[in-house]
């Protein structure tokens, strides 16, 4: 086995079906047997946490230091405990980042990673067949937008509003092809951007999932970013309107 493909426990049906694909625990007593000395690269794939193959990295360290090289892609999975990267997708608990941090390609085009985890919020219920669900798919294109957007379009742009509101206007998705839980890139590409005179920031972008050299998935998504404060403000007065209008209707 000269290539190895290490995925979590969610996607063991991946693995079990798939030649050279080990799910985090059997990739652990593979390393304990030896047999990782022959392998030439090993490959990070969905579902892995930090935290789950730590201990695993750490043998590889003490008794098979220059294999630790031969992992392609093993930097990607350190963003897990970023805090910055967690602030930047707007997330709570860093089990549910989705994302590596955005990288600018050219003028309009940005570009991220998908690192999705086994105890991600949208993992917890079930996972069905060997292949990503479309929903874990377009909540990462949703962290790539903000992440984006913090990280450099708003600054790009020259909005300077400190305490801001993200408000999603339109959503598009096409699924051409099954996802799996291998690497994922995610392209963003910015069609269109302005600022209104009050500050707020609009966007239209196409999101463009790539795997294995092939564009499996599109999302078109449309967003505005608002001053909190003004957006806090027009909710209240809709929520009020729709909380009346509903108790006149029943």
């Amino acid at each position: 086995m000269e290539k190895l493909i290490v995925v979590g426990e969610k996607f063991a049906d991946f693995a079990e079906r798939n030649e050279s694909v080990l799910t985090v625990n059997e990739f652990e007593r593979f390393v304990w047997s030896g047999e990782i000395q022959y392998v030439k690269k090993i490959i990070i794939g969905q579902g892995v946490e930090l935290d789950a193959i730590s201990r695993t990295i750490c043998i590889i360290h003490q008794n098979y230091p220059d294999k630790i090289n031969e992992i392609i892609n093993i930097q990607d999975i350190y963003f897990q405990n970023n805090r910055d990267l967690k602030n930047l997708v707007h997330k709570k608990k860093k089990e549910n980042i989705l994302i590596t941090p955005p990288e600018k390609k050219d003028f309009n085009s940005y570009m991220s990673r998908l690192i999705i985890q086994d105890s991600s919020e949208l993992l917890c219920d079930h996972q069905t067949g060997q292949h990503i669900q479309g929903m874990i798919l377009i909540e990462a294109a949703r962290q790539t937008i903000i992440a984006t957007s913090e990280k450099y379009l708003l600054k790009e742009a020259g909005v300077a509003v400190s305490d801001k509101y993200f408000t999603l206007t339109s959503l598009s998705v096409s699924f051409s092809s099954f996802v799996f839980p291998l690497p994922v890139n995610i392209n963003l590409n910015v069609l269109s951007k302005k600022i209104s005179e009050y500050g707020r920031f609009t966007c239209e972008c196409l999101i463009v999932f790539e795997q294995a050299g092939a564009e499996v998935v599109e999302i078109s998504f449309s967003f505005g970013v608002y001053d909190r404060n003004y957006i806090s403000k027009k909710e209240g007065e809709q929520a009020s309107i729709c909380h009346n209008k509903y108790l006149v209707s029943i």
